[in-house]
């Protein structure tokens, strides 16, 4: 059977994205002129753009035709298991700003829920206890990059800061240690996934782009104080652990 002729065009085009011809921010030619130039249909055309979109390599923009899809890649470092984080906004600022990033945040909130089965597993809480959720969302030079939710069992975090509506300069691992929870170690759940409608719309990804999500549970040597849920956006978020002396390693891979 001969290839569809949408996926010959849209090969065509993935091909000059991969060399630069067609670089990140670059407006693709029009259906008309892709048409001609390809000897197709409208109709061929559009599924190919669909197809690229679908990839996550161009995205069509309302009234001003289909773009080459910007991002660049941010590497997420992590310390090697069992070994303490820092401040997690700490560690993304000082992280974002090596690389000559601008680091934000938005949306910032502070609430008390009930804890989901999946939340209160992790916690080691019972399911429908409350839990004290602080939120936000994180941008990367002005691009939407993650959604973070840190969840508290309410006896950790009552009467503390974690419990109000500000943000905590010093961090909620320092936070937690002056209330006598030292965090001595995390577990990670890593998944892959596709987002859904909502999480699409506040990371700005379309069809066929895929979220990390990371499940961060931190532990006390006695029990869980804080599970961190954080979904980034797929093609622009890479994770490194670093474990063991690395102190020989060179530039980046």
């Amino acid at each position: 059977m001969p290839e569809p002729l949408y996926r010959t065009v849209a090969a065509e085009l993935r091909n000059e994205i991969a060399k630069g011809t067609l670089a990140p921010g670059d407006q693709l030619p029009s259906e008309p002129e892709l048409e001609d130039r390809f000897g197709v249909s409208r109709n061929t055309v559009r599924l190919a753009l669909a197809a690229l979109a679908n990839e996550g390599l161009v995205e069509p923009r309302q009234g001003r035709g289909t773009y080459v899809r910007e991002w660049v890649t941010f590497t997420v470092p992590a310390p090697a298991p069992g070994v303490p984080d820092r401040s997690e906004r700490d560690e993304f600022v000082s992280s974002a700003e090596a690389e000559s990033r601008a680091p934000e945040q938005r949306n910032f909130r502070v609430e008390v829920r009930t804890a989901s089965s999946e939340v209160a597993a992790r916690l080691e809480v019972d399911e429908g206890s409350r839990v004290v959720v602080r939120s936000m969302e994180r941008l990367l030079d002005g691009r939407p990059w993650s959604i973070q939710e840190s969840h508290y069992p309410m006896e950790i975090a009552e009467g503390t800061p974690l419990i109000d509506p500000e943000d905590i300069p010093h961090g909620t691992v320092r936070e937690l240690a002056g209330h006598g929870y030292v965090q001595v170690g995390y577990r990670d759940e890593i998944v892959t996934r596709m987002p859904g409608q909502r999480e699409a719309a506040t990371l700005g990804v379309g069809p066929g782009v895929p979220v990390l999500e990371i499940f961060r549970t931190a532990y006390s040597s006695e029990r869980p104080i804080r599970l961190t849920i954080t979904v980034y956006t797929g093609d622009s978020t890479r994770l490194a652990y670093e474990m063991g002396d690395v102190s020989a390693r060179g530039g980046e891979a």
